[in-house]
């Protein structure tokens, strides 16, 4: 007597690139909620873009003021 296993739909197949709860685990669980946050949210397209880049605006900015910073007290040493 055959047993026969139930067929899982392919929208359940996951090809995983990476471990399971590692950073790149957690990276992409939280980008696909914030995505799915604006689908549910149904934010336009216009609307997704400006907050993306207002983000890395964000941190470009705090990261270049770190950088002078850093370059005022290399120069005050040399």
């Amino acid at each position: 007597m055959k047993i026969k296993t139930p067929i899982i739909p392919s929208i359940y197949t996951i090809i995983m690139d990476y471990k399971p709860y590692s950073l790149e685990w957690s990276r992409k669980r939280y980008l696909s909620e914030a995505i799915q946050q604006y689908f549910d949210a149904d934010a336009s397209v216009e609307t997704i873009l400006e907050d993306i880049v207002d983000v890395l605006e964000q941190n470009a900015s705090s990261y270049r003021s770190k950088a002078d910073k850093f370059e005022e007290v290399l120069n005050k040493l040399k």
